[in-house]
């Protein structure tokens, strides 16, 4: 019996990285205005923000129904295969929930809900991949998914509060308060799923990305494996700066980077500059 890995298309492993570790994305909607488009496939992050410049109506993204999940259930179980499908954070969306309506239709289909999203979920999917092609079972898989979630650490650097405030995830005082004294939130995404400011920068955003790079490599106990440093878009040579720091800086034995996708690109906005990696 072979091991399916999926995930939706939050976990951000493209253009083609999914298709080089042979896992099934199961794709988020993106509606901007009347129109949706299913994420990855048929729109890019760097397509989000055309009609908002105009509208200043931010894109919207919705789960995938359960159809959707049954349909790679069902072929894999056809084929006499398991699956392992590694959800974005149910705090966020009603993915993980869809994935187990359907989940429950099956034998050997195992539904983690991985509490996160972006480039930390997509370290988790690598690692399910790693496990599949040493020969582990999808049980196996599964039981140390649930594991290494726990693990995960998620700082998130925001150059701007407007999108947040406009999703609805910041009041209006506190965008003019961040705006006035120039302050750029460094956001932590814990393990339950939960987002907090961890902690406040203030300066011109070159600096403030240099001073969150050492914040981040100064916490204790990384795994020092895989890391991914990730962008929702900014200027290319001060991202290639940040990733260099992160890779002098020895921690880890593989640094990766990511353009991050719709989903995460939607809720932060431009300029956001997130390091992932696992705690031991």
């Amino acid at each position: 019996m072979a091991v399916l890995i999926s995930a939706d298309s939050a976990c951000d492993l493209f253009p083609d990285l999914y298709k080089q570790r042979g896992i099934t994305i199961v794709p988020l909607s993106i509606n901007i205005g009347e129109a949706s488009y299913k994420d990855v496939f048929e729109i890019g992050p760097d397509e989000l923000f055309k009609d908002y410049e105009r509208t200043k109506r931010l894109p919207k993204t919705a789960a995938p129904p359960p159809v959707d999940f049954f349909e790679v259930f069902r072929k894999a179980a056809e084929n006499g295969d398991s699956v392992v499908h590694l959800a974005m954070n149910s705090k966020f969306s009603s993915s993980y929930q869809n994935a187990c309506i359907a989940a429950a239709e099956f034998d050997n289909v195992y539904v983690v809900n991985t509490y996160t999203l972006s480039s930390a979920q997509g370290l988790l999917v690598l690692r399910a991949a790693d496990m599949r092609d040493a020969g582990c079972s999808a049980k196996e898989i599964y039981e140390q998914m649930e594991k290494d979630k726990q693990r995960v650490r998620t700082y998130v650097l925001l150059d701007t509060l407007e999108f947040a405030y406009r999703g609805g995830r910041a009041t209006m005082l506190q965008m003019f308060g961040a705006n006035l004294l120039k302050l750029r939130p460094c956001l932590l995404l814990d393990n339950q799923g939960v987002l907090s400011v961890c902690k406040k920068f203030r300066g011109n955003f070159q600096q403030v990305c240099r001073e969150y790079a050492r914040f981040v490599l100064s916490q204790p106990n990384p795994d020092g494996e895989r890391a991914f440093v990730s962008t929702t878009g900014m200027d290319r040579k001060l991202f290639d700066e940040i990733v260099g720091i992160v890779k002098d800086s020895g921690k880890f034995r593989e640094v990766m980077t990511s353009r991050a996708g719709c989903s995460m690109t939607t809720h932060t906005g431009p300029n956001t500059l997130v390091i992932f990696y696992l705690e031991k």
